[in-house]
């Protein structure tokens, strides 16, 4: 005898199977995605805390390095007068070839602290007299000259741009306000620069002659820039002064876009040259 099944129908998913299942499947892409979007932006605040810290540092390494060599002068050898050191002075004439401390919004002026640092170095260790017909004078009168174009440095903060002068003239050696003689050394669409501050309040003036009666205490040096010291009674007329000089760095940056993401560094410079003169 032949049996015959009787065919089954299909009943297939429900609505509510099928609505079930569709949130499932839309919990796993969600949380598929949140963890993309997590990764990636993890990722990019890692780019960008590397990019702030190796902008600032190498930022920082460069004006500490720079820095340092104010006040070089190959000329100082065996036998030299190194009063006559070209790249220390502060003439009455002529554009002050030493260490200045200015602000950018005062960009003449000399503060004791301030966003913008000028010095000169002699570069290519020549020794010699830089421009010949380019005289100006010293404190004592003296006839001195003018270091080349070439070796007039310095470092300013321009609104947000940290920059650099490579090069300059004789006429505005002495300002920060000069904008075609600057350069930018990070990227200011990446970098954003706050806080930009020198300071050589850390100096020290050694009164070598001692000449003066209210100097106390022979070979202790003033806390304080030479010519802090003439206004306070360290020195008078005809001293001999030795002046080490410190920089002291503060640099603060933070990540455009993102200002939670910033980084602060403080820097000292021990400048290597001394600034020998009388007073």
């Amino acid at each position: 005898m032949l049996i015959v099944k009787k065919p089954t129908k299909q009943k297939g998913f429900t609505l509510i199977e099928l609505m079930i299942a569709m949130m499932l499947g839309l919990i796993v892409i969600g949380g598929a995605l949140s963890i993309y979007i997590s990764t990636i932006k993890s990722s990019s605040d890692v780019v960008k805390s590397a990019r702030l810290n190796y902008d600032l540092d190498s930022a920082m390494q460069l004006m500490i390095n720079d820095i340092r060599r104010a006040g070089y002068w190959g000329g100082a050898v065996a036998g030299s007068d190194a009063t006559n050191n070209n790249f220390t002075q502060v003439p009455t004439v002529a554009t002050a070839t030493d260490i200045q401390i200015r602000n950018v919004a005062a960009p003449t002026t000399a503060v004791s602290e301030g966003n913008c640092i000028l010095y000169t170095y002699d570069a290519d260790g020549n020794g010699v007299d830089e421009d010949p017909s380019n005289l100006g004078f010293d404190l004592a009168g003296d006839a001195i000259t003018v270091v080349n174009t070439n070796e007039y440095y310095g470092f300013r903060l321009n609104g947000a741009v940290l920059e650099m002068r490579i090069t300059g003239t004789s006429a505005t050696a002495g300002s920060c306000g000069v904008n075609a003689e600057w350069n930018n050394i990070i990227d200011e669409n990446k970098v954003n620069i706050t806080t930009l501050t020198f300071s050589k309040n850390n100096s020290q003036c050694l009164n070598v002659s001692e000449s003066n009666a209210v100097y106390v205490g022979a070979g202790v040096p003033l806390d304080s820039s030479c010519p802090a010291g003439a206004t306070a009674g360290f020195s008078v007329a005809g001293d001999s002064l030795v002046e080490t000089r410190q920089i002291d760095i503060t640099l603060i940056a933070d990540v455009v876009g993102d200002d939670t993401m910033s980084k602060s560094l403080i820097g000292i410079v021990k400048v290597r040259n001394n600034r020998i003169f009388t007073q």
